[in-house]
């Protein structure tokens, strides 16, 4: 695991934590928060930096703050594949288990609150309506995991770019606290493109070629390699192929 630097956690409704209306923490009691807070810290990671390896044992667990983590899986022939990405406020690590499914990487610099995992587990067994929190925010995963799962398996690339693009932008607005910041038209993909055509099943070409493709049609403006800016909402809905509502859906875990 990468070294990283280690600050103490702010909890509860009155301590200034970015993410706590939208994590599995909003369903504790000030005594629950407490006694969570004696078990958390903050650890801040540069970018590249890996997390947690696939293989490791799982120590650590908690939230994402700040930036992006990205999911990797190695195969037997020693790919790697991109299987998700994590945005503040998702929960990271996995729990009753030995050792992590996963490689996870800081994809940005990235803030994390982190718990010793076994004291995490004691903590949910003690504390049911947190852990009727995590059960809920797992299976919203699981099911935004399989509409994922369905685009990238029966659409076209243009399609499956034209959902990323659109589900990064309603990210940046979902993964406020108070969920109330204004819509913004700029998008921020903090992957490489390599790194989106693998998540997408396709080659940094064919990608390439799609992005351009929605500029020309003035759907997007490329700005840089990682920023573009959304003229047309409605139209790279209809690129997506999927209706708004499931479009937001998928946005929302």
């Amino acid at each position: 695991m990468s070294q990283a630097a280690e600050l103490s956690c702010v909890c509860g409704k009155s301590g200034n934590c970015v993410i706590y209306n939208r994590s599995v923490c909003a369903a504790g009691s000030a005594e629950d928060l407490a006694q969570l807070d004696r078990i958390s810290h903050q650890r801040t990671y540069a970018r590249g930096s890996v997390i947690q390896a696939q293989g490791e044992p799982c120590d650590i667990v908690g939230n994402i703050v700040e930036g992006v983590v990205k999911l990797s899986s190695t195969s037997v022939n020693g790919d790697d594949h991109i299987v998700g990405l994590l945005f503040p406020s998702d929960f990271f690590g996995r729990l009753f288990a030995e050792e992590s499914r996963f490689s996870y990487e800081a994809a940005t610099d990235v803030t994390l609150c982190t718990m010793n995992k076994p004291a995490f587990e004691r903590f949910l067994v003690e504390h049911p309506a947190i852990e009727h929190e995590m059960l809920k925010a797992t299976l919203d995963e699981l099911d935004a995991v399989r509409e994922w799962a369905a685009i990238t398996n029966g659409h076209t690339t243009m399609q499956r770019v034209a959902t990323l693009l659109y589900v990064f932008s309603r990210r940046a607005v979902n993964q406020h606290a108070k969920g109330n910041a204004p819509a913004s038209r700029i998008v921020h993909v903090p992957l490489s493109r390599r790194d989106i055509a693998d998540y997408l099943g396709t080659t940094p070409e064919t990608l390439s070629r799609n992005i351009q493709m929605l500029a020309r049609s003035k759907v997007i403006r490329n700005i840089n390699a990682k920023h573009f800016e959304l003229l047309n909402p409605a139209e790279l809905i209809r690129h997506s192929g999927e209706t708004r509502a499931d479009l937001d859906r998928i946005a929302s875990v």
